[in-house]
């Protein structure tokens, strides 16, 4: 057994499912990544900059839309932020990270989140994820994955625009390996509809033109429905005008948070 196959036995072991309160809530993770994941943010090495951001954008009422979910912990952030009035729309794919989704939303008795075993894409239709079996909030529908470290999964996909219907979206939360642009192409509708509507996504080019889409253009997509683009960091949101720039600073394998929002009528 190669040392990357120990790595994944080890990564899974049951006793990894520990329960741990972060950021108000109890949450047992399903993994040894994933419990890491929640130390981490429990002690604001991760996330900080992006709690801070939607606790600043977030509204009691709003309807937020979570697409890649994973184990809950921004699902259960924003049903708190939303309140008993909002509601949360949380979209995970992967089987275990679902089950973990919804485990942990039972744990807190939360009642306004709304979930769906589905990755969001450009249509409805199966597709094969790629499971990391050494990083459980890596798993893509595009390719990149070793497959020393990965497993197969078949999934469910369908458009936003189908699960959502005529609903008021205030704010949608995107973070699906690269997925970006397919999951934009099935939400126009609800992009069109809600002129309002704020879109907080992670820009991966590297995971994006695995997926065969160019990133300039997911940029000028946004840019052409009326959306101003925001780099979300440490230091608050500065507007993009240089995309090209902006593609030159993220080489290899480097991502950035964007913000995208429309002028308020």
């Amino acid at each position: 057994m190669s040392f990357i196959n120990t790595i994944a036995r080890l990564n899974l072991l049951p006793l990894w499912r520990r329960r741990l309160h972060v950021w108000d809530f109890e949450f047992a993770a399903p993994s040894l990544d994933r419990l890491t994941a929640l130390f981490l943010h429990k002690l604001n090495l991760l996330g900080k900059p992006e709690k801070i951001f939607f606790t600043r954008n977030l509204k009691p009422g709003m309807t937020v839309v979570d697409i890649g979910a994973n184990q809950g912990l921004y699902s259960l952030l924003f049903s708190q932020l939303v309140g008993a009035e909002g509601v949360v729309i949380a979209f995970e794919p992967e089987p275990d990270m679902f089950a973990a989704l919804e485990t942990n939303i039972a744990a807190n008795s939360v009642g306004n989140i709304e979930c769906h075993r589905l990755a969001v894409g450009s249509k409805s239709d199966q597709a094969m994820l790629s499971r990391s079996l050494i990083h459980g909030g890596d798993n893509r529908l595009s390719s990149g994955h070793s497959e020393q470290i990965s497993t197969k999964k078949p999934v469910r996909v369908a458009t936003l625009d189908d699960v959502v219907g005529d609903r008021k979206i205030d704010f949608i939360k995107m973070d699906v390996q690269g997925w970006e642009w397919e999951a934009f192409r099935g939400m126009e509708g609800t992009i069109d509809r809600n002129r309002n509507i704020g879109i907080h996504f992670e820009f991966w080019p590297a995971g994006l033109r695995d997926s065969g889409c160019d990133p300039l253009e997911l940029l000028k997509f946004l840019s052409q429905q009326k959306f101003r683009i925001y780099r979300s960091g440490n230091s608050g949101e500065t507007q993009l005008r240089d995309f090209p720039h902006l593609l030159s600073e993220l080489s290899g394998n480097k991502f950035t948070n964007l913000y995208a929002r429309r002028d308020r009528e």
